[in-house]
């Protein structure tokens, strides 16, 4: 009977910390948060100009959310960096 008490007591302090443990809000997948200008001028050219990349960093930048400031962005800034990184890909 003790055995059973003991498994008893343990399993139940296992499912409370499980519950406990998945409660709460969880952060986003780093691939997944948004990026900030900086986080993303960070970066390494591989991953950098992949279109989830730069939809994570629309959604970093609320100025980046307007179309007529992407275009702007991307003329001024997205361009000459794949310039600079030797990324000669267009958009």
């Amino acid at each position: 009977m003790p055995t059973r008490r003991i498994f008893g007591t343990v399993f139940a302090a296992s499912l409370v910390g499980l519950a406990v443990g998945c409660g709460g809000s969880a952060a986003p997948a780093p691939d997944s948060a948004p990026l900030t200008l900086d986080a993303w001028k960070a970066m390494p050219a591989g991953g950098k100009y992949e279109p989830h990349t730069l939809e994570r960093l629309k959604q970093g930048d609320p100025k980046l959310q307007d179309d007529r400031a992407w275009e702007k962005f991307t003329r001024d800034v997205l361009l000459p960096a794949k310039k600079k990184d030797g990324v000669a890909k267009t958009l």
